[in-house]
């Protein structure tokens, strides 16, 4: 059975990566994709060979699913269009710069009777999934606490408007913390306080982004009676020979787990001194799902799919940390998040 899919929006950075896996398959037929901005555009396509068209379009093809790259504020028109046409969808993380927008798009799924997929694909590690395992066994004993660090080079240099508040709805808080929140998530674990610091772009880097976040430090108050931090920076500098780093140490009564996803490597010289990683692609396994959620969409999700209450509830730690960041006091989450 081959799949109709279309890329609505292409301006984050992973829209390339998801072109050049899908376009690679013969069970997928890629029907192009849709874009705003007409430099954007015009480069996707270029690079992709996809072609661009209308949104209205695009979706009167009849794709099967979608995966929702634009701007992060620009993402709850394209699910509700998708959801209109009946295509399920894969949506970008953060799903929303806002609460309301997310809810939003339950709202418009719901009634449409499409499923919801965010784009976390740090479930589908091999490391992440055995360390879900040994968590629920009770094998590590009880979690005291989790130490977190997803650092990166700032994407803004690809993608401008990932240090545009008014599009992303934050600087690297926004970008980095929703990954760390999930794999809490996924062990098992909910928030119930949360306190932040971020720190803005120096003026003197870039003058026009000082508003933006750059780096930051978020604690949690986890319902277990454990605590975790989350180091969220676009700390690395341009020549930085790894992209980025995402890592937790977990500390339980009976051991301790430090995950670090994308430490293996092969040191590169040449033009350009580089680390090389290797290992399964996390983004092939999590689109390998999404083929399998619109083949059989009435089908359990596999053990790394995460649905719209996953990437709701990592947006609600965002924005708890952009308020206490703001108020510079702690602020609680309700326990209990299960919005109608």
């Amino acid at each position: 059975m081959t799949l109709r899919l279309a890329l609505l929006g292409v301006a984050h950075v992973h829209a390339h990566a998801y072109a050049t896996l899908l376009g690679g398959r013969e069970d997928v037929e890629l029907l192009g994709f849709c874009e705003e901005d007409p430099d954007t555009a015009r480069a996707f396509s270029q690079a992709s060979g996809l072609k661009p068209l209308p949104l209205g379009e695009l979706l009167a093809s009849g794709p099967q699913g979608v995966i929702v790259c634009s701007e992060t504020a620009r993402h709850l028109p394209l699910v509700q269009a998708a959801a209109g046409a009946g295509a399920h969808v894969l949506c970008e993380k953060p799903i929303a710069a806002s609460e309301s927008d997310a809810l939003s798009m339950k709202a418009a799924c719901e009634a449409a009777g499409v499923q919801f997929m965010t784009a976390f694909p740090a479930r589908f590690s091999a490391d992440v999934q055995a360390l879900e395992r040994q968590m629920r066994s009770g094998n590590l004993g009880a979690a005291l606490s989790y130490s977190g660090v997803n650092h990166s080079v700032a994407p803004d240099r690809e993608a401008p408007w990932f240090s545009q508040p008014a599009l992303s709805g934050g600087g690297a808080g926004m970008d980095h913390i929703v990954h760390l929140a999930d794999l809490l998530r996924f062990l098992g674990e909910r928030p119930v306080e949360v306190y932040a610091r971020l720190l803005p772009v120096p003026e003197w880097v870039l003058p026009e982004a000082a508003a933006t976040d750059a780096a930051g430090l978020v604690t949690l108050r986890l319902e277990s009676g454990a605590t975790a931090s989350i180091d969220c920076s676009w700390s690395r500098p341009p020549g930085y020979p790894r992209w980025g780093q995402l890592r937790l140490d977990v500390t339980a009564s009976r051991g301790l787990v430090s995950l670090d996803l994308f430490a293996g490597h092969l040191k590169v010289s040449g033009a350009r001194y580089g680390w090389a990683g290797y290992g399964p692609d996390l983004n092939a396994l999590m689109l390998e799902e999404f083929l399998r959620l619109c083949r059989w969409p009435e089908q359990d999700g596999g053990p790394g799919r995460a649905d719209w209450q996953d990437g709701y509830e990592a947006l609600r730690v965002v924005r708890a940390a952009y308020a206490s960041a703001s108020s510079g006091q702690p602020v609680r989450l309700s326990p209990l998040s299960n919005p109608s």
